[in-house]
């Protein structure tokens, strides 16, 4: 360096921002920075936001013959003898001995550890003790070594454990936040008073991240993240405020016809009466119907609540009111089981009704757009075919989405931008308890049929292991004997998925082995709509006494006497699919 230069133009490195690319933190080059970036930190505030997942707690330095096994600890002495495995996996082994006992190191997949770790090294080893073939083990134990000025013994400390991956260890990630850690603190604001945040027993953010980076407690450490969760829900539903004011002050909607005559001409097409809760939510939904900002509301109902009726009576208000709605379900079958169902409610209605699905012919599918533009269809069931620029309807007045979570972030976006003003209804059978309801959805309004239909009983549900098999379906047999019918689920069609049950094969062992005395239909995605509704009416009919399936019986499948439900290989279904799976019995 030039000596003669003013020190004003020595150029000195650029101060660390929160904005700050994370090529800049100090210990991060291109290499780690690209390592860093796989694992979403890509600036230095993402940096201060990487949580730990987890703590470690020592218990602090220890004689190997005070450790006990499971206990996290440190333990310091001489190496006796190392050995190395080349094979896969890479393994390499050492035997510490500290004069009260003898505790082996296991190292997997690290370079090198026989030339930093030899016999007569001294290191001091910390990690997790196990019992081995009976004696002491730590595996992956980190390690110092220990020269003549030795460092002080370790008393008890906490260790964040980071999310890691097999580029970046948990101790690396540690090192590179601790050495950026005091120069990023000072720029973290602060959003609520000291008050606010005694009343709430919650830290200062700055405190907050500081104590989640380095806890000297683990009570500490939860007190740190609890205040990080208050701030970022506080945000959050901050957000969710502003856009809920904004959709109620500038949005507009035309009020609908929901007086007492239409009421009663809807409740005429029905064969039943209403429970308390469904009429609690017609009410409500009569409410924001009436009003001249859109409805905006999440209907959340267990499976066979009745929500399709709720969805009916909806959408007939809009056709009431001289308008049209539009029912849309997340796949086909879907859209062709609701678009079935509603056509049984509305059987004695002048209503017409069209299916709007991206299999249909074309020539069918382009009468029904030319229709939806004209204002001939009053209620339209479709699927993210509804969403095409070719769908123009004359007087969109209702829009029910059903499964919303099904639908993508762009097709769910793209249903508000395409139709601002619509009175939109959301349904979901997934049991949503209502604080995660209010988070995750809290730019709606919430309504929750918490009533079963009478004569609906509660459902059991079983896990039968693999040697219980025939005693399950020796239960079936039982229940068929006594007059019910069963459904019997399966994640696949035909062999051409390996190693799991498909719907084919199952039907044929059954017909020719525990149920063979009994009527077995089949009925899965790949058949035609035709032959789809004919077996399943065969079902209702008892013409057929088990069905065996794919999810094409998820939804639109009422059969009062089909009591019981085998699901093979469950585990290869999501939870929402049981849960919607579970409630045809």
């Amino acid at each position: 360096m030039d000596s003669s230069l003013p020190a004003s133009a020595i150029e000195s490195p650029p101060a660390l921002r929160l904005e700050s690319p994370i090529e800049l933190a100090h210990g991060v080059g291109p290499r780690r920075a690209w390592q860093l970036r796989d694992l979403g930190v890509g600036t230095c505030a993402d940096l201060l936001e990487y949580f730990p997942r987890d703590y470690v707690e020592f218990h602090g330095q220890r004689t190997i013959s005070q450790i006990h096994p499971m206990e996290n600890a440190a333990v310091e002495g001489d190496i006796l003898q190392t050995r190395s495995f080349p094979r896969r996996p890479r393994r390499f082994e050492a035997l510490l001995d500290d004069g009260s006992g003898r505790c082996h190191l296991v190292w997997f997949n690290r370079w090198n550890m026989q030339d930093k770790i030899q016999p007569g090294t001294r290191l001091r080893a910390t990690g997790k003790i196990q019992l081995y073939n009976g004696r002491y083990q730590m595996v992956q134990p980190q390690y110092q070594l220990i020269g003549p000025s030795a460092p002080q013994p370790l008393t008890a400390a906490l260790e964040p454990v980071y999310p890691a991956n097999q580029e970046l260890s948990s101790a690396v990630i540690a090192r590179i936040i601790h050495a950026n850690l005091e120069a990023l603190l000072g720029q973290v604001g602060e959003w609520f008073s000291s008050a606010q945040l005694h009343e709430r027993a919650l830290l200062t953010r700055r405190d907050a991240f500081s104590v989640i980076h380095r806890p000297p407690s683990l009570a500490q450490a939860y007190q740190a993240r609890r205040s990080l969760a208050y701030h970022e829900f506080f945000i959050q539903q901050t957000a969710i405020a502003l856009r809920r004011h904004h959709h109620r002050a500038h949005q507009t909607a035309a009020a609908l016809r929901v007086d007492k005559t239409v009421e009663a001409r809807i409740r005429a097409l029905l064969h039943f009466p209403l429970t308390n809760a469904q009429n609690r939510v017609v009410a409500e939904i009569q409410h924001d119907l009436a009003q001249s900002r859109p409805m905006n509301r999440l209907l959340q109902g267990d499976v066979g609540s009745g929500k399709t009726i709720i969805a009916l009576f909806a959408m007939l208000f809009a056709v009431a009111s001289g308008g049209q709605a539009a029912f849309m379900a997340p796949t086909e079958i879907l859209a062709e089981q609701h678009f079935d169902t509603l056509q049984r409610y509305l059987s004695a209605s002048r209503v017409q009704m069209a299916l709007l699905t991206g299999g249909q012919p074309p020539t069918v599918r382009e009468s029904t757009i030319r229709g939806i533009a004209g204002g001939s269809i009053g209620i339209t069931v479709a699927t993210h075919a509804l969403l095409s620029d070719a769908v123009q309807f004359k007087n969109l007045r209702v829009l029910v989405v059903d499964e919303q979570h099904k639908f993508g972030v762009r097709q769910r976006a793209l249903i508000r931008s395409r139709h601002p003003g619509v009175h939109t209804l959301v349904m979901t059978a997934t049991p949503i308890p209502r604080t995660l309801a209010m988070t995750l959805f809290g730019d709606l309004d919430s309504s929750v049929i918490d009533e079963m239909p009478p004569g609906r009983q509660p459902i059991g549900t079983r896990m039968v292991a693999e040697n219980q098999r025939q005693k399950a379906y020796q239960f079936v047999a039982d229940q068929l004997k006594a007059g019910r019918q069963a459904y019997v689920v399966l994640p696949a069609i035909d062999e051409n998925v390996r190693e799991l049950a498909n719907a084919i094969q199952c039907r044929d062992e059954l017909a020719a082995g525990v149920l063979k005395d009994f009527r077995i239909g089949l009925v899965h995605g790949r058949m035609a709509r035709e032959q789809r509704q004919q077996v399943m009416e065969s079902f209702r009919q008892h013409q057929i006494d088990v069905l065996v399936a794919t999810t094409v019986i998820e939804v639109g499948v009422d059969v009062p006497n089909a009591c019981v439900m085998v699901i093979e290989h469950a585990q290869q279904f999501g939870l929402s699919q049981l849960h919607q799976l579970r409630g045809r019995v």
